[in-house]
């Protein structure tokens, strides 16, 4: 299916254009727009309205910088701690299977051998350039925040990324950024007291790129939800 550019007029029409892009123009996204979604997603629900997350939107030469040493951050091999794991380990079926077979795909769209490793590398490096987006985000919160204010934070995002469609913008969430505190804490107001929770690579999608020619199987409807009478 190719990539919908459209400006998306429904809640369903959003949620079925929305995939996660790896490829964006080199295109900005106006100030006002930002702001209009970032003021409208402030409605996002949350548990006792505690609202428990951070935005830090770069864009310019701050998002150039923060990108520049995040990569070379990534293909230097620096490690700099991670928030939290981004997967249970060991991963069970059929997470494992839907997990391995999502990667197995995207690298075939690239012609990217499992055997090439360096190959990999270069294009998992492209995380920490947010895939050349116009806009990178940062999403923080504080670091006693317990479960339901993460599954709050996850709430926040899924309004941020219908809210891009809505503007005929696309994004890619990306647990990334977990494994970048350091980086993120030079460029960015973090209080020592945050967490950094996720990030997310905003922007005008590439309909010419192959990667993003890629969309994710979903399970069918009854192996997820169970109906009682």
């Amino acid at each position: 299916m190719p990539l919908n550019t459209d400006k998306s007029s429904s809640v369903t029409d959003a949620l079925m254009t929305r995939i996660t892009v790896r490829a964006f123009l080199d295109k900005p996204v106006p100030k006002e727009t930002l702001t209009r979604m970032f003021d409208t997603a402030r409605r996002t629900p949350s548990g006792g309205n505690l609202q428990p997350w951070r935005a830090h939107v770069m864009t310019g030469e701050t998002l150039k910088k923060f990108t520049e040493e995040a990569a070379q951050s990534t293909l230097g091999g620096k490690q700099e701690g991670e928030t939290f794991p981004a997967y249970p380990s060991p991963l069970w079926e059929p997470q494992r299977s839907w997990r391995y077979k999502l990667g197995e795909d995207m690298y075939a769209l690239l012609d990217i051998p499992r055997d090439n490793k360096m190959g990999r590398l270069l294009w998992l490096a492209n995380n920490a350039r947010f895939f050349e987006a116009p806009v990178g985000i940062i999403i923080t919160g504080h670091k006693d925040l317990l479960m339901p204010q993460h599954l709050d934070v996850g709430i926040y995002l899924q309004s941020l990324m219908l809210l891009a469609r809505e503007e005929g913008l696309h994004t890619a969430p990306q647990g990334w950024w977990r494994r970048h505190p350091e980086t993120v804490r030079k460029y960015l107001s973090v209080p020592d007291d945050e967490h950094v929770l996720v990030g997310m690579s905003l922007g005008y999608g590439n309909p010419e790129a192959k990667v993003n020619d890629l969309w994710a199987d979903r399970a069918e409807l009854d192996e997820l939800v169970h109906f009682y009478d």
